[in-house]
């Protein structure tokens, strides 16, 4: 029974796109063209030349974790097409927001691997689960978590590394499971015995594991698609504040990051900014702290310290690059993206980001004037920031009910549905994408004490078949 009428669409969409305004532009300009056409004509990537010096950083990164061809073919690419998702929650590639955002990616042609810059600063329970497997069972979704629930309000950067005791508490999980056919149990077993190698078990930590767990699970799902590289974004910031920002006083970042005129400019242009700081644990000053336990602490301005918050940020670069390089700090969003936007990458969002990299962007460029820096300023002018790539694609039918997939659906089907999203592509619209994840972006955006029933009670089925979604995801499907 459909939830809804077009009352109540409409009320939903309004709610939505009053607060994600650069979504609502997107959909009002592009909304009627399929999402391969939009992917491959509206999509705009910066000219910029990446600087030497940083893809030299980033190729040893990715040399450490998955050796030199892979390096070979990533550097060229983003040599010559700067182009990086940082779309993705850092953990093992399996949710659906994360498997429609590569699927997306993947639709650009010419494109031999999909760079991704994932967040790892996210804690393990978050609404992807990034520590899991996730599989949709007749109970609803199930997690066979590789961490324990005492873990699960720490981040990402911050875990262990997974353990062969680690996979065996899943394996056992799988076998006791009720909801799970024989034949998934044995596929699933088989699985991930085929991606939890010896050399996997033998990496530091849980980031480094979930960049090569996650390329692994996407060739597994998706054959036939470019390969996923997956690199922790805070983890390339790192060093490259560590290794090139902190020696160069000279550099703007040094200058913006590690000296006090530079302080005083980011409060003043990026309080109250997504991805920043304001206030009383909202958000942190520049870089986030790691306590001994794993949890991220919020950190203040050494001068404007808020009753209630105990830890600040000394204006000390050596110190916050050695603490970088020993992991007890990472940079927050709002570093990370000023430093992208100052080397000219061009990154693909998601409903927030493309609002907020926006917002950056904007108030990046009216602090580059005020210093008298319009040379860099005309540069980043050029980089888009509104390339959007989180819609809905992934879809399977269960007795004649359609839901959004997990990449462990996907594989337990046996069968490689690639071709048959890249078809539905070229039909479904942008607009219909977005549409049918207003329900998801609702929650996440709205305050539980602001939901209302009646928006609450919409699902993305519902809109599939009152928008005729349904229709071209059987068309293309079945």
């Amino acid at each position: 029974m459909i939830n809804m009428n077009q009352t109540s669409f409409a009320q939903l969409k309004k709610v939505v796109f009053t607060k994600q305004k650069t979504l609502e532009e997107i959909y009002r300009l592009y909304g009627d063209e399929s999402l391969f056409d939009y992917v491959n004509k509206r999509w705009t990537v910066s000219p910029a030349k990446i600087s030497s010096p940083f893809l030299e950083l980033f190729g040893g990164l990715l040399k450490k974790l998955y050796g030199q061809d892979v390096v070979s073919v990533a550097l060229d690419q983003l040599e010559n097409y700067p182009l990086v998702s940082t779309i993705d929650h850092h953990g093992l590639l399996n949710h659906p927001f994360f498997l429609n955002s590569n699927l997306i990616f993947s639709l650009r042609s010419n494109i031999e691997c999909l760079i991704c810059f994932s967040t790892s600063g996210i804690s393990l329970n978050n609404s992807s689960w990034p520590g899991c497997l996730l599989v949709n069972t007749e109970k609803g979704l199930k997690r066979f978590s590789f961490f324990s629930d005492r873990s699960k309000t720490h981040c990402v950067f911050s875990m262990p590394a997974v353990g062969p005791e680690n996979v065996k508490k899943v394996l056992q999980q799988i076998r006791i499971n009720d909801s799970l056919r024989k034949s998934e149990k044995v596929n699933l077993e088989e699985l991930i015995g085929e991606i939890f190698t010896s050399n996997i078990c033998q990496l530091p930590n849980f980031s480094q594991q979930a960049c090569l767990l996650s390329s692994a699970l996407w060739s597994k799902i998706f054959p036939q698609a470019p390969k996923v590289i997956y690199l922790p974004l805070e983890d390339l910031i790192s060093q490259i504040i560590s290794e090139i920002i902190v020696p160069s006083h000279s550099h703007i970042l040094h200058q913006l990051l590690f000296t006090p005129k530079g302080w005083l400019l980011i409060e003043k242009y990026f309080t109250g900014s997504l991805g920043a700081f304001s206030g009383q644990h909202k958000g942190s000053f520049l870089f986030w702290g790691v306590d001994k336990k794993g949890h991220r602490i919020h950190l203040q301005h050494e001068d404007d310290r808020i009753k209630g918050v105990p830890y600040s940020l000394k204006l000390d670069p050596e110190a916050i690059s050695q603490a970088l390089k020993q992991r007890e700090l990472y940079p927050t969003s709002l570093v990370c993206f000023l430093t992208l936007l100052y080397y000219q990458f061009t990154c693909l969002g998601g409903f927030n980001q493309v609002n907020w990299l926006t917002n950056i962007k904007e108030k990046f460029l009216k602090l580059l004037e005020e210093i008298g820096e319009k040379e860099l300023a005309d540069k980043i002018k050029s980089v888009e920031t509104k390339n959007f790539a989180e819609g809905n694609l992934t879809f399977l039918f269960n007795q004649d009910k359609f839901y959004q997939a997990t990449g462990i659906d996907l594989y337990l089907t046996g069968k490689d549905w690639y071709q048959k999203y890249q078809n539905l592509a070229g039909e479904l619209t942008l607009g219909e994408s977005i549409e049918s994840g207003l329900p998801e972006i609702y929650k996440i955006i709205t305050l539980a004490d602001q939901r209302k029933e009646e928006l609450l009670a919409i699902n993305h089925q519902d809109i599939a078949k009152f928008n005729g979604m349904e229709q071209k995801i059987r068309k293309f499907l079945f």
